[in-house]
């Protein structure tokens, strides 16, 4: 017969030895939730901060393709890369800066560089066919058109 424990363990009368798993883990759940919750909520207020601005990514299919669309208002062209491995789509925006300043009064001069690379991978479930993958770039809209082409693919009659 087994013994309910007041922390959660079950006592197995046997050898008064609680068995191993069977800790009630409840407050340690909760204890990581509160600090999952901290931690986004902290990065979410620290953004405007530090300038971060992420970019989202809408992905819809058809019969004949999939659609991957990016909001990337306020880029360049030149500040997008697209890398396809596999069945993997990944889209990179680096945005570089540079500023100088001189000030006249104490004789120096002050520059300042910044580097900042944001990516986004989207799996598919087939292998992206580099020559038929199309990409567009306006108005601050990636569009991304993927072909469902995967001659690999075979479906399998089942017999009653």
């Amino acid at each position: 017969m087994n013994t309910l424990l007041k922390g959660g363990g079950i006592l197995n009368n046997n050898n008064n030895k609680p068995r191993p798993f069977d800790v009630d883990m409840s407050p340690f759940r909760d204890f990581m939730q509160r600090m999952d919750t901290f931690f986004n909520q902290s990065f979410k207020q620290m953004n405007p901060l530090f300038g971060f601005r992420p970019f989202w990514i809408d992905v819809d299919e058809n019969d004949s393709e999939i659609i991957v669309k990016a909001n990337l208002q306020g880029y360049k062209r030149n500040q997008i890369q697209l890398e396809t491995f596999g069945n993997q789509l990944r889209i990179i925006v680096q945005n570089n800066t540079e500023k100088d300043a001189i000030d006249h009064i104490k004789g120096s001069q002050y520059k300042q560089q910044t580097h900042q690379q944001m990516d986004r991978t989207i799996t598919l479930p087939f292998e992206i066919p580099k020559n038929e993958t199309n990409a567009s770039f306006q108005d601050g809209e990636l569009k991304v058109t993927i072909p469902k082409i995967d001659n690999r693919r075979k479906y399998i009659n089942i017999d009653e």
